[in-house]
């Protein structure tokens, strides 16, 4: 077999693995997954977990990154780069807030696996460090143009940013409260864009 059709493989089958955790923890939270239970639910061996992640919390940390990625959401922030700041800024919004419905359950699941102390923790501290360095980013193009609003520091208007878009935030407006996902968007990127950029000119 060439090294190619290999790696094409191994890519497949690391894939496979990292997507029966996704739905293991979105069905049953962090508690339900084990090497065991992904191999069995991938149909791979554990051998094989451990092959490609050394342990259980790099499997769900793995998982945390290969989801961004898989959804599209890790494109979008690229793309969001390429546009005029005030315009980057509010597609990153918008591509986030249109995630974060397919995100949720795992989201809750990590984030209550920081709190409990579970291996978990580590996958949502790194996902949602990228989430603020990417929003952090945006806010500093926007400094750098000249467009932030008075008051506001480039570091200030990115942890504000972050705090607004919380899965926590999404989950207590939309599904507790009954906003629609549209209302929780709009409110959100017309509210920080008001907040935070000063008009042109």
């Amino acid at each position: 077999m060439s090294a190619v059709a290999s790696t094409q493989i191994s890519a497949e089958t690391r894939a496979r693995i990292l997507d029966a955790a996704w739905r293991r923890v979105r069905d049953h939270g962090t508690g339900a997954v084990s090497v065991r239970a992904i191999a069995q639910d991938a149909g791979v061996s554990r051998q094989l977990v451990y092959f490609h992640f050394a342990n259980r919390a790099g499997l769900l940390l793995a998982m945390a990154r290969h989801r961004d990625r898989a959804a599209g959401f890790v494109g979008q922030v690229t793309q969001a780069r390429e546009l005029p700041p005030v315009d980057g800024f509010e597609a990153l919004l918008r591509a986030w807030c249109a995630y974060l419905p397919e995100l949720l359950p795992v989201a809750r699941a990590l984030e209550a696996a920081l709190i409990t102390g579970d291996d978990g923790g580590d996958a949502w501290l790194d996902r949602m460090g990228d989430l603020r360095e990417a929003f952090g980013l945006e806010v500093g193009r926007i400094a750098d143009a000249g467009r932030l609003a008075t008051g506001w520091t480039a570091g200030a208007a990115a942890d504000w940013t972050w705090s607004r878009v919380q899965p926590s935030t999404w989950d207590h407006l939309v599904v507790v409260r009954g906003w629609t996902p549209a209302e929780y968007t709009e409110r959100t990127v017309r509210g920080l864009l008001a907040e935070l950029v000063t008009p042109p000119g």
